[in-house]
């Protein structure tokens, strides 16, 4: 089971898009996958679409039982051959878990409600912002992405959120890796775009960015409010941005079992 944490400085940058691309590109590829969001807002949840929720990420973090993980867990709506998704769903009541000061002693809970699945992959949405509820994730994590858009305040904000990825490893977490900056919304062809991308590959270097870059097309809008994967969306666009999530759904695959082999 490869556990991968997504996470950003500040919203809008499409930390959630990221995470239904990869659920996606996991959904088309037969893996069964289990979705985390810790956001707040809920937006993953709302786009999955998931039956009726007994449990939620507030109860697991509570009680991060196997019983209180089996009753979270529930189906999405997205459907796939051979592969599967579900979800333990975000609730409003996240957000008294942010509110963690560094005041005492940080006791990871997702880390302990994460050994009672049973899945090829879990994807964690984490809020955007690096509180407790990142922190969780972290915790829990083997590998986490840092999202981020060619702006000029991306190259700062992966900074600020790499150095927390190996803070969490040197404290709490010493199997967690980075997996890369995730370069969301490129636009090729514009020249502010291609200079902030190679400002990030200048401060982290070429090897912290996973390729390819996704392309900002509106047919991921569609998707969402469709509450449907990608590759439902018969366009163009679409199929651009799929084949941009498969590729960095193998990437991460990849690492997460070089990861293994080396331990």
């Amino acid at each position: 089971m490869l556990v991968v944490c997504v996470l950003s400085l500040k919203g809008g940058v499409g930390k959630t898009s990221v995470v239904l691309g990869l659920a996606g590109a996991a959904l088309k590829k037969g893996l069964s996958t289990v979705v985390i969001d810790l956001d707040p807002q809920g937006n993953a949840t709302s786009v999955l679409r998931s039956r009726r929720i007994r449990g939620t990420a507030t109860t697991v973090l509570a009680h991060p039982t196997e019983e209180s993980v089996g009753e979270a867990l529930t189906r999405s709506d997205w459907k796939g051959d051979t592969g599967d998704i579900r979800l333990i769903a975000s609730d409003p009541n996240l957000v008294r878990f942010d509110a963690w000061s560094g005041t005492r002693a940080f006791r990871p809970k997702l880390a302990r409600a994460v050994k009672h699945l049973d899945v090829d992959l879990v994807l964690i949405d984490c809020p955007p912002s690096l509180g407790a509820l990142t922190r969780e994730a972290l915790a829990a994590a083997d590998l986490a992405v840092v999202v981020t858009t060619p702006s000029y305040f991306g190259a700062q904000g992966a900074e600020r959120a790499i150095a927390e990825i190996r803070e969490i490893r040197d404290s709490v977490n010493p199997r967690l890796e980075f997996g890369g900056i995730v370069v969301n919304r490129m636009r090729e062809k514009t020249e502010e775009h291609r200079y902030r991308k190679r400002e990030l590959v200048q401060i982290h270097g070429a090897q912290a960015l996973l390729k390819p870059s996704i392309p900002e097309r509106v047919a991921v809008q569609q998707a969402e409010s469709a509450g449907q994967p990608l590759y439902a969306v018969k366009s163009e666009g679409a199929r651009e941005v799929v084949k941009a999530f498969d590729k960095m759904l193998n990437r991460l695959l990849k690492l997460g079992k070089e990861r293994e082999t080396a331990n």
